[in-house]
């Protein structure tokens, strides 16, 4: 059964970087996994219970992909500014409103997939010093946990009408 999820997921994975709009086109690999769990991982932020353990650590990841994603951005001496970057994970949130019921199965993958790598950055406390090997082999605790997380998260933020950012 995981083979099957791993093998779906790898085609949407590929499916969805190359789906990405013209302006993300000459992104990196890396910059274009780092988007799309700021984008996944906002989800889980605006869904997460209030007031537990868990949304304080789900509250951080966005704005850490969102950071390492800039960092790139300027390692290539390429200007971004943040509102670019907003703009470019609304886009891949819209993609994901637009798709859900399509690939709900593969979207819930994904983040676990940005869970687990989100781990490896919160593993490091304050001061992170590098960006994580993007993960290919996740534990099963780690696993079970960002897909109840993901399931809830992606259904509940499209109750709440799909909003594109954690404004509280």
């Amino acid at each position: 059964m995981q083979s099957i999820v791993a093998k779906a997921f790898m085609i949407f994975f590929a499916w969805s970087l190359s789906s990405l709009v013209s302006a993300q086109a000459q992104d990196s690999r890396l910059e274009n996994q780092l988007l799309r769990c700021s984008a996944i991982t906002t989800i889980f932020s605006i869904a997460a219970e209030k007031n537990t353990e868990s949304e304080i650590k789900l509250q951080k990841m966005p704005a850490l992909f969102s950071e390492f994603y800039t960092n790139e951005k300027k390692s290539k001496n390429t200007e971004m500014k943040s509102e670019e970057m907003l703009k470019q994970r609304q886009q891949v949130l819209t993609e994901i409103k637009d798709h859900y019921a399509d690939r709900e199965a593969l979207l819930i993958e994904e983040g676990v997939v940005c869970g687990a790598w989100a781990e490896g950055f919160l593993s490091q406390g304050e001061n992170i010093t590098f960006i994580p090997v993007y993960p290919k082999v996740i534990s099963s605790q780690i696993r079970d946990y960002y897909a109840r997380i993901a399931s809830v998260a992606f259904k509940k933020w499209l109750a709440l009408g799909a909003p594109m950012s954690n404004a509280k």
